[in-house]
């Protein structure tokens, strides 16, 4: 692999309409080092897609490469048009005998979400340089594996194309689908309006718990309370699941954390809320936000978002009160007041989100076979066993 190098646009590449924003130039990179103007670029593109980006973000990928998946090679691909950053993708990448196994770094773990991020006018040129530099760089062959990839990505459309190709470089094969819920917010708070019986609902538990107690919510800025309060969230959530292992008990997973909130802190990008009963913690808030209005240099101004990635309540001392929905609802406020025009519930389908009036976006996971003969053997073993799998379970299960 040429690492390090800047490799120059190859005349026969995809054939496409996108080619008219000129040639983009590729730097492939195994370090996550940016220059300072490449930072604020990347900050500004990021910020454009806030429900993407803050999962590219410098704080957020610094904990892959601080303890790279177990195997895999954490890379970055800069994309370049006239020396100016225009698109970049985080890969993990992971040689095998007969191919190379490619993902987008964090997906199908700790990312809710991942893509190519480019800048606007600059998607498909750069969706199309990417997979021609697949191409061309691993002839050997290689498998992407997408993960947790946004339906209206990029990334779809040029693989679509490199697929149709005659003589077809690629096989794709979906998968599964994700449904990501959000909110959206307004001045007037119309998009956070709950259902009549819900809100009454929601309305008695929060009127039980500030009778219970001396109710206080805080959104934490300093460090030490931010790392007190994730240790909280790791037991409330281990007191909850029981013997079933919570979304936090992968020492892998708490280390990464444990890595990257200090500095999303830093960047602005963090909103650790907890909710403290008679000065004792009852419930914790873990939500990312876009950047600060004040930090951004100029450029495309985005809206404010917020997005919920974790949440944990101390089920014993909560009783009868519903106090996971009272912590949740309290973290929508605090994104109203903070002039969020969305609060985006992250991947899952859990019924306590659907209390709100939100709507979907879905993420899909595929992978995408070239032609070399060692990813196709590998496409032809994975759906022979998918098959045998599906003829087991309707053997037991005939209905």
């Amino acid at each position: 692999m040429r690492t390090g190098a800047m490799i120059a646009s190859d005349s026969a590449a995809l054939r496409h309409p996108s080619k008219r924003r000129g040639n983009l130039t590729i730097e492939y990179r195994t370090a996550l080092s940016l220059s300072a103007e490449d930072a604020a670029v990347l900050d500004v593109i990021a910020d454009a897609r806030p429900h993407v980006g803050v999962f590219l973000s410098h704080a957020w990928l610094s904990g892959f490469f601080a303890e790279p998946p177990r195997g895999y090679q954490p890379s970055l691909v800069i994309l370049r048009a006239g020396g100016v950053l225009r698109g970049i993708v985080p890969l993990a990448i992971h040689q095998r005998l007969t191919h190379t196994r490619i993902s987008l770094l964090g997906g199908g773990f700790g990312s809710d979400r991942v893509d190519l991020l480019a800048a606007r006018g600059y998607e498909a040129a750069c969706a199309d340089r990417v997979m021609a530099w697949l191409h061309s760089e691993f002839r050997h062959g290689y498998i992407l594996e997408l993960r947790d990839v946004p339906d209206d990505s990029a990334l779809w459309a040029a693989i679509g194309r490199a697929a149709s190709e005659r003589p077809a470089r690629l096989v794709v094969v979906p998968r599964e689908v994700y449904a990501l819920p959000h909110l959206q917010l307004h001045d007037s708070h119309d998009g956070a309006v709950l259902d009549g019986g819900v809100a009454a609902s929601l309305a008695r538990h929060r009127r039980w718990l500030e009778r219970r107690c001396h109710l206080r919510i805080e959104t934490l800025t300093d460090q030490d309370d931010v790392m007190k309060a994730f240790e909280e969230l790791t037991a409330q959530l281990r007191a909850r699941w029981g013997r079933a292992e919570s979304a936090l008990d992968n020492p892998r997973l708490q280390r990464f954390h444990r890595h990257v909130l200090p500095q999303l802190l830093r960047e602005g990008r963090l909103r650790m809320v907890r909710l403290l009963a008679d000065m004792r913690p009852v419930a914790v808030f873990y939500g990312l936000t876009s950047r600060a209005i004040d930090a951004r240099p100029r450029g495309p101004m985005a809206k404010r978002w917020w997005g919920y990635y974790l949440a944990g309540y101390d089920r014993a001392w909560a009783g009868r009160i519903h106090l996971g929905r009272v912590a949740l609802a309290a973290a929508i406020e605090l994104a109203v007041k903070d002039g969020a025009s969305e609060f985006d519930f992250l991947k899952g389908p859990e019924p306590v989100k659907y209390l709100w009036p939100v709507r979907e976006r879905i993420t899909v996971d595929a992978d995408v076979y070239s032609c070399a003969l060692g990813p196709r053997l590998t496409c032809a073993a994975r759906t022979a066993r998918t098959a045998f799998g599906a003829l087991v379970r309707s053997v037991h299960d005939p209905k």
